[in-house]
């Protein structure tokens, strides 16, 4: 038996229907909307509107499509047009996915400065130094809704406002909470929020999204072609197509379509489900002599992510058994978010990540907790 609780790396299995729907895709001939006619429904259109839906973004128009979130980060950050006098804020509990983009931006832009906010000592990010930095003119405002290492949700919705009233663009990435915890763009004041469709909503691999607030029109990074309006010498200006060039993966977004009729249905209920599981889970591994919970005492909002450490073992070596002797599937390591391991003391090796989804069942739970606890004795 296979015991999969790795679910913040990519949601398995998928959703009901999205093989069936890409595998339909793959076997009709080629439809692509406003190129070709034909009678297939616009995937496309089904994705943004979706999306739009499930955070509370009144026009779809504005959902843009992506191969993944890391896709939809780089269009944001390259698109609102940084510069050597620019100052981003971002945080210590950032993926690579947000810090290397910066990292280039900066190699290009020397002159930008970059503000990287720490945690406090209830594991929070720092408030106050955040406030200082709202003082010296801030940009960009990057922060992740929740810690793909911890699961804890930050508290954007505060930070943002306060970004806003420092005239700060605000940027958050969703890929950990989109599918897990409610998302609204207007309560939550995000300019862009960039998405992916394989983990929460278990959609396939090669799916993303970006939302760009219509008060912004964002720099186009990628250009070409678009089946409409070829007469132009120009990549079309007009939302969504502004931001999209090229081919679009229809068979993974008919896939993305299937798995957000599915969330519509069954996604609270699946979401609540996985939380129950991690919670239970978390607190009976407090119990555990040996066991090293990182981040887990605090009563506070997470999605279903728990990290740990066992003493006496190598992250890398709980991997291996849990996977080789028990069938237990999750993750080791630093799970490409260098900064927030040193922010919790699990650095240089990181943690064994476990991750639930609604698909797991009370026996997966229990068999992992025993087998954490043999290895612990």
């Amino acid at each position: 038996m296979t015991i999969y609780l790795n679910n913040a790396a990519s949601g398995w299995p998928r959703a009901e229907g999205v093989c069936e729907a890409m595998t339909l895709t793959l076997q009709t001939p080629p439809f692509h909307p406003g190129r070709v006619a034909g009678g297939c429904a616009d995937v496309l259109t089904i994705c943004r509107r979706g999306i739009a839906e499930l955070v509370d973004a009144p026009d779809p128009t504005r959902i843009v499509l992506t191969t993944n979130a890391t896709h939809a980060l780089n269009l944001a950050f390259w698109g609102v047009k940084l510069n050597d006098h620019a100052h981003v804020i971002t945080t210590v509990t950032e993926h690579n996915s947000v810090l290397r983009p910066l990292h280039h931006v900066r190699e290009r832009f020397p002159g930008l400065r970059l503000t990287i906010l720490p945690t406090n000592a209830t594991g929070a990010l720092d408030e106050e130094q955040f406030d200082q930095a709202l003082e010296r003119e801030p940009t960009l405002v990057v922060i992740n809704h929740a810690s793909n290492v911890t699961g804890r949700v930050n508290e954007v919705e505060q930070l943002f406002q306060k970004a806003k009233k420092a005239g700060a663009m605000t940027l958050l990435d969703a890929s950990q909470s989109l599918g897990s915890i409610p998302i609204s763009v207007k309560k939550i004041q995000a300019d862009l929020i960039a998405f992916t469709g394989h983990k929460g909503l278990h959609g396939p691999a090669g799916t993303g999204a970006l939302y760009v607030n219509p008060s912004l029109e964002l720099e186009q990074v990628f250009v070409g072609g678009t089946g409409v309006r070829s007469d132009l010498m120009l990549h079309p200006a007009n939302m969504p197509m502004r931001l999209e060039a090229g081919t679009p993966n229809m068979p993974s977004f008919a896939g993305l379509a299937a798995a957000l009729r599915w969330y519509q249905k069954e996604g609270a209920a699946h979401a609540q489900k996985a939380t129950e599981l991690a919670n239970r889970f978390r607190e009976a591994l407090m119990n555990i002599p040996k066991v090293k919970v990182f981040d887990g005492t605090a009563k506070v909002c997470r999605t279903p992510v728990i990290s740990i450490q066992i003493a006496g073992w190598a992250v890398e070596e709980i991997g291996y058994v849990l996977a080789e002797s028990f069938g237990i599937i999750c993750r080791t390591g630093l799970h490409c978010a260098p900064l927030i391991h040193q922010a919790i003391g699990s650095a240089p090796e990181g943690t064994v990540r476990f991750s639930f989804s609604g698909f797991n069942t009370e026996l997966e739970m229990e068999t992992a907790l025993d087998a954490v606890r043999r290895l612990a004795a």
